[in-house]
């Protein structure tokens, strides 16, 4: 036989009360303000970079979605501009600039990308700087003054 709706919320409930309030552990059981304050550093630096208006940034197509990116050397020179973001990162605020990205990347809170058509188009002499389409670059590590974020 089966089980009601309501028996199956109870057991449910149950087997959650073992855990401790609202399903965590209660060893590890953090209030949310600690949890925000506990908020993870590189996050907090990658929001603030991307909320600041003296980085420039740009729109593009990343396979069907509209992103918004900046070139690699710009990222360099802002960050030269701007110390005072390093702050944020605490005990992490001695890193390198491609020590930071490096760890961005490996946090999923930077995506490297490449431009889809590496080809001058007829009548033109250079690539566009700020390509319109972007594809994901399979090896994410820095190099200084190459490729978008």
């Amino acid at each position: 036989m089966k089980k009601a709706g309501a028996e199956k919320k109870r057991a449910r409930r149950s087997s959650a009360a073992v855990k401790g309030a609202s399903g965590r552990d209660p060893a590890t059981d953090i209030s949310p303000k600690k949890q925000a304050n506990k908020k993870d550093v590189f996050q907090l630096f990658a929001e603030k970079v991307r909320d600041h208006k003296d980085l420039v940034s740009r729109w593009a197509v990343l396979q069907e979605t509209r992103v918004e990116y900046f070139r690699g050397k710009d990222f360099v020179s802002f960050l030269r501009n701007h110390p005072e973001l390093k702050d944020i990162l605490e005990s992490d605020s001695h890193l390198e600039v491609e020590d930071i990205v490096n760890v961005l990347l490996s946090k999923n809170l930077l995506v490297r990308c490449d431009r889809v058509v590496k080809t001058v188009r007829p009548g033109k002499r250079k690539l566009s700087t700020w390509p319109a389409h972007l594809e994901i670059y399979p090896v994410s590590s820095y190099i200084v003054g190459s490729h978008f974020f």
